[in-house]
Parts: structure tokens; sequence; C-alpha cells
């Protein structure tokens, strides 16, 4: 390495992994036992089984359940509003060059703005909020306004956990997405 002074600093720091190795063991279906970097002793060295299970469990989109109770999941075109009149808001209120907004404040901004449908989140909350009487969820609406199916097929596979319910809401969504269909062609 590099010497200052007369005084020589060497380091070492090679790894007892080649270059693509890597100190754990991935196993997908199987039994077979996994070890880590803790295997030669230490606080877990005990080997231990894989619990994959060998039969898929149904998909469910578990947003709201991980939610704390006064979060909210919202559509994107309403996080676009949202964090456009922040970013005005900013521009106004801030005369002082040092006060900005973080570069993932802009990215995010952007995110939303590519990424949305529709530019009238309350036409589209309207549209989407009768499907709540069908047991359609907050955090479902929203994955159907994010990714703007344009089939009931489309929207199953894009929240599968509204396939249970799929001979009770197929009329109510192929109305909803008529109504979403048009608004979209109308932004």
């Amino acid at each position: 390495m590099s010497e200052k002074g007369g005084k020589g600093f060497k380091s070492s720091l090679k790894s007892s992994y080649g270059p693509r190795e890597s100190k754990y063991t991935f196993l997908q279906d199987s039994d077979e036992q996994i070890q880590g970097s803790s295997a030669k002793g230490g606080k877990g060295s005990k080997a231990r089984k894989s619990t994959l299970s060998k039969e898929s469990q149904p998909l469910e989109l578990k947003t709201d359940k991980e939610l704390p109770e006064n979060a909210k999941c919202l559509m994107d075109c309403e996080a676009f509003e949202i964090l456009q009149g922040i970013k005005e808001q900013m521009a106004v209120l801030s005369e002082d060059p040092s006060l900005k907004l973080p570069v993932s404040f802009d990215r995010g901004l952007e995110y939303v703005k590519y990424g949305r449908c529709y530019m009238n989140p309350q036409s589209v909350r309207q549209i989407l909020e009768p499907l709540k009487k069908h047991g359609v969820s907050e955090s479902e609406m929203c994955v159907i306004a994010n990714v703007c199916p344009e089939s009931i097929d489309e929207v199953f596979a894009f929240v599968p956990s509204m396939k249970g319910r799929k001979d009770k809401i197929s009329e109510p969504l192929e109305e909803a997405l008529m109504k979403l269909s048009k608004l979209k062609r109308s932004a």
C-alpha cells in the first residue's frame, strides 16, 4: 500500500471466499440444511432446516394489514397532487437557496407524474368507491387505479386476492373499468 513519513501501513483485506463465491447457500424447495458464516461457531452455529413449503400459497394483497391504522393508501394521481402541492408551497415559502427538497422527493414526484393514468383523482375515487360495497379494500382500489387494467382478467392478475369474490364483483368491476377507460381517454 502507500507509505507516509517513513511509516508503512499494510492492509490485507482478502476474503476467504472467491470473487463469485458466497458465504451463504440458498436453497429452493429443499429440506437440506442451511449454513451461513456462523457455522464455525458463535451465536447461530447450529444448522437449521429450510422451512420452504412445497405447495405454493395463494397470493394475497397484505398492504391493508401491514399499514398502521391511521395510514391511507394513495393512488398515483392522488400522490402526484399532494407532492406537486408541496413543491409549489416550498417554492413560494422558500426564498432561502439553502432550503431545498431532497433529490428523493423529486424522484418520487417524477415517478408518480409519469406513472399516473388519470389526471383527476376525485373522479377515479368516485368511480372505484362503489366497489367497497362488494368487499374491495382501499389498497385493492389503489392497485386497480395505478395499473390501469383494461379487462377484468388483468384486475384478477394484478390483485389475486380478489379472485375469491370473482362471481359477485365481476359486473360492478366491469362497469368501473368502462368508466375508467373513458376517463383515461379524456385526459
